[in-house]
């Protein structure tokens, strides 16, 4: 049975639509997905408007159904640095990194995010796959048998706070130094009685930080924000998979299994290499012995099937997963690719999305696409569509 998340009655704006009533009244995957068994709506009551709030003040995302693991105990580590496609182990404590995993045929397994906060302290978070006894079988064939693996999605709830205004809004809930935080820094701030974990990490291209703490804290969460919608004149409303999928798809983010195939979503012919997702610069073929590493040495030799690229398209509507990209109109038109996932951006004010394009016409500018029974172009690029300096900007700009 699907559950509600932890804030989703706090970020609910359809008027007088209970949790139940949604339920009753929705259609999954046209209304709503199932997020490791937790509803996750396509928007809290107008898309266009969180997006509009990520971009040009704030916006905040229930994070509490994210799939959490926590790996400790001695050789974690090494455990790691076996598990992903470069090394992690000497990073220093109480930061973040972006991660991948393979298989042993060297296409994605997953991504996530991994939080050092000791030499053997981990946590793993990654969207719905329960790795954990993937993870236990790997630990047996290193011999490493001190490492345990802790699935404690429910005992840490989150939100996600994003937007230009993000750490303006941390700031005035009582989070003093917040903007002093680096790209994928971490830091505990008092908070009730307690501690709320921080981190500068998010998934919209845009600033942002990520909360974790105890869901016994969430009310005060959500009083502390309620109060401050009010003080600083501020919308803050909650965003749903609508308003994500077009912010990532802008700054280029991956999505296993809306971008290539996964364990829960498997598609024979969908899987992709880290090479064919533009994550390269992720794998270091120089480091531990990982999972996957010898195909992604014969890759780096013999090259890679498809070469990830971003498109832009002026149509009404949005293209099929899988939809061919050709090289021209008409019955000499040769498939060059396949549109992995699409959306609309309101920014852009175009329909969006990332394909896997035939390496050998890895260069292409343009191709056709058919949508509502009309051919028309498509631009293709590499890398992200957006690009917003206040991401990555240190310290991050406050609004007194």
């Amino acid at each position: 049975m699907l559950k509600k998340s932890t804030f989703f009655d706090f970020l609910n704006r359809h008027n007088n639509v209970s949790f139940e009533q949604f339920i009753d009244d929705s259609v999954e995957d046209e209304h709503y997905i199932n997020w490791n068994e937790f509803v996750l709506p396509h928007d809290y009551g107008n898309a266009e408007a969180e997006y509009l709030a990520i971009r040009n003040s704030c916006a905040i995302f229930d994070g509490s159904p994210f799939r959490k693991i926590r790996i400790s105990g001695v050789g974690s580590g090494i455990f790691l640095d076996h598990l992903l496609t470069r090394k992690v182990s000497h990073r220093p404590t109480m930061r973040a990194t972006y991660a991948i995993f393979c298989n042993e045929d060297g296409s994605l397994k997953d991504d996530a995010i991994l939080y050092k906060f000791d030499d053997d302290d981990f946590l793993l978070i990654n969207s719905d796959i329960d790795h954990t006894a993937y993870f236990s079988t790997l630990c047996e064939q290193l011999d490493l048998h001190d490492v345990t693996f802790a699935e404690c999605t429910d005992t840490w709830a989150g939100l996600a706070v994003q937007g230009p205004l993000s750490a303006t809004v941390l700031q005035n809930m009582g989070f003093q130094g917040v903007e002093r935080l680096e790209p994928f820094d971490v830091k505990d701030f008092e908070f009730c009685d307690s501690a709320l974990r921080i981190s500068r990490t998010g998934f919209t291209a845009d600033l942002g930080y990520e909360c974790w703490f105890e869901p016994d804290l969430a009310a005060a969460v959500m009083q502390r924000i309620d109060t401050l919608r009010s003080e600083m004149k501020i919308k803050l409303p909650g965003y749903g998979l609508s308003a994500l999928q077009a912010c990532r798809l802008e700054g280029g983010f991956i999505v296993a299994g809306w971008d290539c195939s996964s364990e829960l979503d498997p598609q024979p012919g969908f899987e992709r290499s880290p090479y064919e997702l533009g994550l390269g610069w992720l794998v270091d073929l120089d480091g531990a012995a990982f999972v996957g590493r010898e195909a992604l040495v014969a890759q780096i030799v013999n090259g890679h099937p498809y070469t990830l690229r971003s498109f832009e398209v002026d149509a009404e509507s949005t293209p099929g997963d899988g939809d061919a990209l050709l090289t021209g109109v008409g019955e000499s038109a040769a498939t060059v690719g396949i549109v992995n996932c699409s959306s609309w951006s309101w920014g852009l004010k175009k329909v969006i999305g990332n394909a896997s394009i035939q390496s050998e016409h890895a260069d292409l500018e343009t191709a056709w696409i058919e949508i509502g029974g009309k051919y028309v172009e498509v631009e293709l690029s590499a890398g992200p569509l957006v690009t917003l300096n206040r991401r990555n900007q240190a310290p991050a700009p406050v609004n007194s």
